[in-house]
């Protein structure tokens, strides 16, 4: 999980259910593309949930932490105020 956008995404995905395009707009610098091979990734590993529904003929899709990504956030937390108590970034 040494991805540079999965902390982010985790992040992200603990505060709210998130659509393609809501994440994208709240990560600057990424692209779709790395977005969408992390995603990949976090699905295959049971981390993040995808879940599709046909509104009025379109497919939308809501990504969600599972129970095993919400574990994986507690520690993305923890990691994240370490960061900010110990390390000095200019």
């Amino acid at each position: 999980m040494g991805k540079k956008w999965i902390p982010q995404i985790i992040e992200l995905l603990n505060q709210q259910d998130m659509r393609f395009g809501q994440l994208h707009q709240a990560m600057d610098g990424s692209t779709p593309k790395m977005i969408k091979q992390q995603l990949i990734l976090l699905e295959q590993n049971k981390i993040v949930g995808n879940e599709k529904v046909t509104e009025n003929n379109m497919l939308q899709s809501t990504y969600h932490l599972t129970a095993k990504g919400k574990k994986l956030a507690v520690i993305v937390e923890q990691m994240k105020m370490w960061g900010q108590r110990e390390l000095v970034c200019p």
